[in-house]
């Protein structure tokens, strides 16, 4: 997406013109440019942090002479991304698989479902069906690459994963 792009979206979400959303992104841009020239950070809550870094000096072959030439120490600019901006980016990009979840030991239970961080940790977001043989089951979409952390509600008692044995924890963990 470019500058332009950029602007247009933005324009378009906010009701404001085309040129007034260029001002203030010109702005906006400059205004971050001007504290990083600084030694400044820009801390943006939620999405990241512009700063500056001080690179090292390497050693690089002279291309004129075939000899060796040293590149000196230099600031850069550098942008760190804060967590909920890497997840929202992994999220939306990953691969999503099917993820199977049954839970056995419990066949008179009345009702059960998977509840963990990919659904903060609502007890009544993802049912499970009951087997003829008694166990439960359901199968979620999930992005690959994560650990999540989840357990189950059994006829509102959260109980964790019977087929991972944890001391004491209410709560299981699995690599998807």
């Amino acid at each position: 997406m470019t500058r332009e792009e950029l602007a247009r979206e933005t324009a378009s979400r906010t009701g404001l013109t085309l040129k007034e959303v260029q001002i203030v992104l010109v702005t906006f841009l400059d205004v971050i440019s001007e504290n990083l020239c600084m030694g400044n950070s820009v801390f943006l809550r939620g999405f990241g942090c512009f700063s500056s870094k001080m690179g090292k000096a390497r050693r690089v072959r002279d291309p004129r002479n075939d000899g060796v030439m040293v590149i000196p120490a230099r600031h850069r600019p550098v942008f760190r991304a804060y967590p909920d901006l890497r997840d929202a980016v992994q999220n939306s990009l990953a691969v999503k698989v099917s993820v199977a979840f049954f839970c056995i030991g419990y066949p008179k239970a009345e009702a059960v479902f998977v509840t963990g961080d990919f659904n903060n940790w609502d007890e009544n977001d993802c049912p499970m069906q009951r087997l003829p043989d008694g166990s439960w089951f359901t199968e979620l979409t999930m992005s690959s690459g994560q650990t999540i952390k989840y357990c189950f509600s059994i006829d509102g008692v959260s109980k964790p994963d019977p087929a991972y044995h944890s001391d004491a924890q209410s709560i299981s963990t699995r690599q998807v």
